[in-house]
């Protein structure tokens, strides 16, 4: 990096981590709430249980994470359980652990940065990165205890890494790539969405079917090498294929249920994720999910394709629900997200003679979208895996605007 701009992308990642632990700090003395994702005490007793010896397993009492008895379990993915767990070995202090979670913050960041920069200059670079630094949807998730800044972290890298690369992708390169997107499926499974998406890329860029193939296979081997260790732990606990988690069935139906259905309650969707079937085996939960959301999709293309537009427009609205947003955070998710929903998609706009060379980017938003429109989609899924690209988006339209500011003050000679 060019001396001038690493210093300030210092100064902008300092910004970021300040913020973060600001915000942090003014909610645990109550100076204001945000919305708490109770998954997050799912992770903690994943991760007691994980630091204690125990296992991958969790309490079966939801109010006490840290509490016995606990159930072996593939409901939630690995990865953030166990980065949780070698945390709890310091501190359970949950000041700490959020603490790190701003550091997890600052490290996408990096990547995000260092990303704008070698796609779209410095300029673009600081703009995206600052807005990164101060985009209270990302500030806030950064807070709760969930998969969201790992994955994010993990995204990045793996976006950084190949445009480091690109279009000198060595085979080395994609093991490793693989081996990082099988990490980021173990930490949210749409993860694996990473791989048609690099698939594209490695295809339109390399221009060479044989040797684009032959990295795509290479790229497959480093995702099963990763994941497939905890898929045999899966097996050897239910003696079932699972891949990654038994939440898939609970999904599908939350996404055809919960857009299809009038009647579709809050209430219900956390009896079904918690204490619905408790003794029945979790492949076989799953099993039954799946059967109640083709139930009610009723093997109806027209069905299905409302659940899709319906979840798109969850996933993509400018007015969040009032089921599920109090007014305060509606009105304050539109201010935030309306100006990088319109300036990032203006910002691609510029740059779409580049479709080839960013087809990585355009890639995974298509890809991860489809997966989200299927199961179910929410703002959270969005903010950590498409709204980055809608800042790097963002930073290349005010850059723009910027230089053709420049560009008329300069004085015409002659």
């Amino acid at each position: 990096m060019p001396k001038s701009f690493r210093s300030k992308a210092t100064l902008i990642i300092l910004l970021a981590v300040i913020v973060r632990v600001a915000v942090m700090l003014a909610v645990d003395r109550g100076k204001f709430n945000i919305e708490h994702n109770p998954d997050a005490e799912d992770y903690l007793s994943f991760a007691y249980n994980l630091s204690t010896g125990v296992g991958f397993a969790h309490a079966l009492n939801e109010n006490d994470p840290f509490s016995q008895p606990v159930e072996f379990s593939a409901w939630r993915t690995p990865l953030y359980p166990m980065f949780l767990s070698l945390a709890f070995h310091i501190s359970r202090n949950m000041l700490f652990l959020q603490a790190l979670q701003a550091g997890l913050a600052a490290l996408a960041l990096y990547f995000f940065l260092r990303l704008g920069l070698l796609l779209f200059g410095p300029t673009a670079a600081l703009i995206a990165g600052l807005a990164f630094a101060l985009y209270p949807l990302l500030v806030f998730y950064s807070i709760d205890l969930t998969t969201e800044n790992l994955f994010l972290c993990l995204l990045l890298a793996v976006l950084f890494l190949f445009y480091r690369a690109a279009p000198q992708i060595s085979v080395a390169l994609s093991f490793w790539l693989g081996a990082l997107v099988g990490l980021s499926a173990l930490c949210r499974p749409n993860g694996l969405m990473l791989v048609p998406a690099l698939a594209v890329a490695m295809w339109l860029m390399l221009r060479d079917y044989k040797r684009a193939t032959l990295r795509v296979l290479v790229l497959g081997l480093g995702v099963a090498v990763t994941v497939l260790p905890w898929t045999y732990r899966n097996y050897r606990l239910f003696h079932r294929f699972v891949l990654i988690s038994t939440n898939g069935g609970a999904n599908l139906w939350f996404g055809a249920y919960f857009r299809l259905d009038p009647n579709a309650s809050m209430a219900l969707i956390g009896y079904s994720q918690h204490q619905a079937l408790r003794d029945v085996p979790e492949p076989e939960r799953e099993k039954y999910y799946y059967r109640q959301a083709i139930a009610i999709l009723d093997h109806s293309p027209r069905r299905w394709g409302e659940m899709f537009a319906s979840n798109f427009t969850a996933m993509y609205t400018v007015i969040p629900s009032a089921k599920l947003h109090s007014r305060t955070n509606r009105l304050l998710y539109t201010i935030c997200y309306l100006p990088v929903l319109v300036a990032g998609l203006i910002g691609w706009f510029l740059v779409r003679r580049r479709w080839r060379e960013l087809s990585l980017l355009w890639a995974w938003v298509l890809a991860d979208t489809f997966l989200y429109c299927i199961y179910i989609s929410s703002i959270r899924y969005r903010t950590a895996s498409i709204d980055p690209i809608l800042l790097l988006g963002t930073g290349i339209f005010v850059a723009a605007v910027l230089q053709r500011t420049r560009s008329d003050r300069m004085p015409v000679k002659g």
